[in-house]
């Protein structure tokens, strides 16, 4: 992976710390930051730096929670798809080489993982992923 996935990983790493806060006050600006400052401006970013994190972060329960966060917002609504008949998500509007690549790192994470509450968010994960 390169730096710049490794880099922006570690950014989300600070993200997701804050979404798991008991202060309701910082998880609704890390859920504000997240919809604002990445999914609606860099979703292939995103994706691919929660991919990272699900391989490669030491913490069992930040693997877990990386992959239940690509999930989610890999199938939501694309920023712009207001309505119920666009049927655009954000795994949709990112190309297939973003496709492949988070396929790729979620296999390797499969591979590796060892941890049986991750294990299964991962697999959940990757079944969304080869649905969609």
């Amino acid at each position: 992976m390169s730096s710049a996935i490794e880099q922006t990983a570690s950014l989300l790493k600070g993200l997701m710390s804050n979404l798991m806060s008991s202060d309701n006050d910082v998880r609704t600006h890390a859920e504000n930051s997240l919809k604002t400052e990445w999914v609606a401006t860099q979703p292939q970013t995103l994706l691919g730096s929660l991919a990272f994190l699900v391989h490669q972060d030491t913490e069992p329960q930040a693997r877990a929670f990386a992959a239940v966060l690509l999930r989610r917002i890999a199938f939501q609504n694309a920023p712009g798809a207001e309505y119920k008949e666009d049927e655009r998500t954000v795994w949709s509007t990112v190309g297939p080489a973003v496709h492949q690549a988070v396929k790729s790192e979620l296999l390797g994470a499969l591979n590796d993982e060892s941890d049986k509450g991750a294990r299964h968010k991962l697999c959940d994960t990757i079944a969304e992923v080869n649905n969609g």
